[in-house]
């Protein structure tokens, strides 16, 4: 079987074929970007009792390394060195201690729960 090259015909095989090519390369690299890591949240989030209070205690340590970073905040803070000075403004370390301990708090309860549901159903 030939493909028409011209006439009505050549111009239907030419606009599905585009379709069709256009489809699957905006279709594939979508899947791949976008696919892969759904997937991989979707097998997370099934699974979260496993994860979920190491990923919340990791994710206050920036949080309270920024509190920690900014315990002379706030306001601008001067300093005098041998080789010159300067200055940098610090930030309100209390929004930051506070987020990153409630982070800390719920990972803890998390895992406790984890734990005694475990040690529950066992029995």
């Amino acid at each position: 079987m030939s493909t028409p090259r011209t006439g009505p015909a050549g111009f239907w095989w030419w606009l599905v074929g585009g379709a069709v090519l256009t489809f699957l390369g905006l279709s594939l690299p979508s899947a791949l970007l976008v696919g892969f890591p759904l997937a991989a949240v979707v097998a997370a989030v099934l699974s979260w009792r496993s994860w979920l209070p190491g990923y919340l205690l990791g994710t206050s340590l920036p949080l309270l390394w920024v509190a920690w970073e900014n315990r002379g905040g706030p306001g601008f803070v001067t300093f005098r060195t041998d080789a010159g000075g300067g200055g940098h403004e610090l930030l309100d370390p209390v929004p930051w201690l506070l987020v990153g301990l409630a982070l800390v708090l719920l990972a803890a309860v998390l895992l406790t729960l984890g734990r005694w549901r475990r040690t529950s159903t066992a029995d």
